[in-house]
């Protein structure tokens, strides 16, 4: 069960000086080759988070290189206009708010594929949220991509899901991942007999030191979530402000169980149709500080082995709406970070902000497969080969 899996074995570039060009889409194109290819670490971890709701990456990381990113967004990029932090190389910069993004993409750590994205074309929440989950392309399936992974690692590497229950990306799996229940952001661990002997067990260890925070910290992370996240759109996952205070207890339980190969995460709270300098403003700052205590809790030599994919249903329009917010879109935002990632950059290309650029003249274009990132990530880590990607990714392009 659930304290058993958690305690169980103790790149185009786009610049400045160039001029935009309008590229076709390009939903399968391949995952470009990296600068400097690394070999696949049979022995790693992947933590796959999802942000749920939509992310708005615009926002996140902006175009500032882009002449009509002002015209589209004449309220909502002020801010990144005038105190924006650069992303070298890219003509992209980090909203203030995402300093520590833009920390972690200065010491190669993060880079980010700006138009990444399903095959999905609904702006649905459920329904992109779904065919992400399945991973085939597919609305509906048997089993999530997540749970094929599971299958595939067998007995001797373990997934655990950091959620109330087992989501759809886990559904179907042979081999059940572990389940650690959010509560806030907190590990909900059971006050019982069995965690009494549990905690006597691990006392004085590292391990026991995370279980006590955790229990310690809920009520305090609870009063920290955001008010007036939509339930719908996020299913049920907590909202990202409570968070930053668990990374590091969600990290030490990883280090502390290195079998455990296939992590995931959900958190809500992006669906940003209003308001969305402050909301979302803020849910940045916490995914900044999240991540960063990620790497830190881990240690180097974790970090070094670990990737950590964060990926959200869909973008939102590269037009701000008359709320002062966007609305649902195609092509978003997605991070990969890890210590052995040749970060740094940008994956993928970005077409633009012309309306012939944009899918529909009003969204991003759809450029990186999300199941081209997921599957390199898998392979770099956990040692997947073409044919076995295939399986757990049907409809796979080719990674080059």
């Amino acid at each position: 069960g659930t304290l058993r899996a958690i305690l169980a074995g103790g790149a185009t570039k786009f610049r400045a000086h160039q001029h935009l060009r309008a590229c076709p889409l390009l939903v399968a194109q391949p995952l470009p080759a990296w600068a400097a290819p690394h070999s696949p670490r049979p022995d790693g971890r992947l933590i796959l988070v999802f942000l749920r709701g939509g992310m708005d990456g615009l926002f996140a990381f902006s175009p500032t290189a882009d002449p009509r990113l002002e015209t589209l967004r004449p309220t909502l990029a002020q801010t990144v206009l005038k105190q924006g932090i650069p992303l070298a190389d890219t003509g992209f910069s980090a909203h203030p708010s995402a300093a520590a993004l833009a920390r972690l993409y200065d010491e190669k750590h993060l880079a980010f594929a700006p138009c990444c994205g399903t095959t999905d074309r609904s702006r649905s929440h459920f329904q992109a949220q779904d065919i992400f989950e399945l991973g085939s392309g597919a609305i509906r399936g048997t089993t999530g991509l997540l749970a094929r992974s599971a299958d595939w690692l067998g007995k001797s590497r373990e997934s655990i899901s950091f959620t109330s229950n087992v989501p759809l990306i886990f559904q179907g799996a042979r081999q059940q991942p572990g389940i650690a229940p959010l509560s806030g952001s907190g590990l909900e661990l059971s006050q019982d007999r069995v965690l009494a002997a549990i905690r006597s067990m691990h006392r004085g260890q590292v391990s026991g030191e995370a279980i006590d925070k955790a229990l310690s910290t809920g009520a305090e992370i609870e009063a920290a979530l955001p008010s007036g996240m939509d339930p719908k759109a996020a299913r049920g996952a907590p909202g990202i402000g409570g968070f930053p205070k668990v990374a590091e207890i969600m990290a030490r339980v990883l280090k502390e169980n290195p079998h455990m190969a296939v992590s995931f995460i959900d958190l809500g709270g992006f669906d940003t149709h209003a308001n969305e300098e402050n909301s979302l403003s803020r849910n940045l700052t916490a995914l900044g500080d999240s991540l960063l205590a990620l790497r830190e809790g881990l240690g180097d030599k974790e970090w070094a082995r670990t990737q950590v994919l964060v990926c959200t249903e869909f973008g939102r329009t590269a037009r701000e709406n008359g709320s002062q917010g966007t609305d649902h879109g195609h092509g978003g935002l997605a991070l990969l970070l890890g210590g052995n990632i040749n970060g740094g950059r940008m994956i993928g290309d970005f077409p633009g902000l012309a309306d012939a650029s944009l899918h529909e003249a009003r969204d991003l274009p759809v450029q990186v497969d999300w199941r081209s990132l997921i599957g390199r990530a898998m392979r770099d880590t956990l040692g997947m080969d073409q044919a076995s990607l295939q399986k757990i990714l049907p409809g796979l392009p080719g990674l080059g």
